[in-house]
């Protein structure tokens, strides 16, 4: 039997190492100098194989959770990939400028409109004019919401689009080119 210097010395560390490895419950905790010098050294190596080994210590936990972090990461990943794929998901900068160029294209049919009708209102009534004015903005509107207007501006932003099967139907989706 020996007191804790004593098992310290055995074990070739020092006494605020042995008392880190009581609180870390690595050795037996004994009544004062009751300490097995064979069960001592027995438990410390046993735990310092563990941690060797990557099992025990704050370093085997440490590694334990970044392992975990690790493949929830690469689950997650391989998971958004499969949703791209799938095209449930898009790469936000092709969408971004795909609206970027199909508003850009509305504000430049909408400002254009007072030079196009600019000639034709010239010395006309107010009603008149009104018409002309009135004509014009619809036409225009119906140009910004025709399918073939919206599929240039898209081409124009560099998107294409591919059919897909969904349901026995073919459906057009926006890819990134």
């Amino acid at each position: 039997m020996a007191t804790i210097a004593e098992a310290a010395a055995h074990i070739c560390c020092s006494r605020s190492q042995f008392d880190q490895y009581l609180a870390e419950g690595v050795i037996t905790r004994q009544p004062s100098g009751k300490y097995d010098l064979d069960q001592v050294r027995r438990e410390v190596l046993a735990h310092l194989r563990s941690v060797a080994a990557g099992r025990g210590g704050a370093a085997g936990n440490n590694l334990t959770e970044e392992r975990t972090r690790l493949v929830a990461a690469k689950r997650r990943r391989e998971e958004r990939r499969d949703a791209f794929e799938a095209g449930q998901l898009v790469e936000l900068e092709s969408v971004c400028r795909c609206l970027e160029e199909t508003l850009v294209g509305m504000r430049n049919r909408l400002l254009n409109l007072p030079g196009e009708t600019a000639f034709l209102l010239a010395m006309r009534p107010q009603a008149e004019c009104y018409e002309i004015v009135d004509a014009a903005v619809r036409v225009a509107l119906e140009e910004i919401a025709d399918p073939a207007w919206t599929a240039a501006r898209v081409a124009a932003a560099g998107i294409e689009s591919k059919g897909v099967k969904s349901d026995d139907k073919e459906e057009d989706v926006a890819d990134v080119a």
